[in-house]
């Protein structure tokens, strides 16, 4: 606990809050706009928050995720202290605080956005109201999903002083995310940002000789699940590798 303290208090003026605020804000603007396409009292108006948002996420999120997770290591290669701070404490303790502190982070971030989804689900009068396993469900896959994007941009982080590299490869990783949707699924779970659309659980058919969306939810993709978790595994135990290293 006292790493991850130490963590919070190293970002105290890094202005991460109003990065986090401005992010939500740009993403609750776009499904306002979402909600006002459906109308007041849209039958699939919930529906449609649901699939829209992961969709944003996998730029918004992704970039907010970028961002945390360089000013998590940035705040440590401005002052030069690595070497002091793994004299102090060992690398996995440092390591597993920093991804903590940047989680945290991006998990005030998905519960805002969650709030906000719900004033403007109920300012439009959708009805049916989702059930509370659809709201974890969408809650899951979004950290889940940020989870990924936070270790693989952090471990560039930490590892490259300069923040210009991970800062490029965030906005490539949210870029990729977006276009992302339109690959073939064998395809997408190669872009680690299009997990926000293939962890969720809300899903669109168009046809059927009408040009009104058909939503429905599916089990949870435990496949994706496995896939998102090597991913994120494999760069923390890249990341764990080089300063273990590094401490030696």
């Amino acid at each position: 606990m006292r790493s991850l303290a130490l963590e919070f208090a190293k970002l105290r003026r890094k202005h991460v809050l109003l990065i986090v605020l401005a992010l939500v804000a740009a993403v609750l603007a776009w499904l306002f706009a979402d909600a006002h396409g459906e109308g007041r009292g849209g039958a699939t108006g919930w529906h449609s928050l649901f699939f829209a948002a992961p969709i944003m996420n996998s730029v918004f999120l992704s970039l907010l995720s970028t961002v945390v997770a360089s000013r998590v290591a940035d705040v440590d290669h401005e002052a030069n202290a690595w070497k002091q701070l793994l004299c102090l404490q060992g690398t996995g303790s440092l390591l597993g605080a920093k991804l903590v502190c940047a989680m945290l982070v991006v998990a005030l971030a998905v519960a805002l956005e969650l709030v906000g989804i719900i004033v403007i689900g109920r300012m439009w009068e959708f009805v049916d109201l989702p059930t509370v396993g659809s709201w974890a469900s969408l809650a899951l896959s979004q950290l889940v999903a940020s989870l990924c994007a936070v270790s693989i941009i952090g471990a560039i982080a930490l590892l490259w002083e300069n923040q210009f590299v991970a800062v490029a490869s965030g906005l490539t990783l949210s870029l990729a995310g977006l276009f992302s949707s339109f690959l073939p699924t064998a395809l997408q779970r190669l872009v680690p940002s299009g997990y926000y659309t293939l962890l969720t659980t809300m899903q669109v058919v168009w046809g059927n000789g009408s040009s009104a969306p058909v939503f429905h939810e599916i089990a949870l993709p435990l496949l994706d699940y496995a896939l998102v978790a090597a991913f994120s595994a494999a760069a923390c135990a890249y990341a764990y590798k080089k300063f273990s290293r590094r401490e030696a």
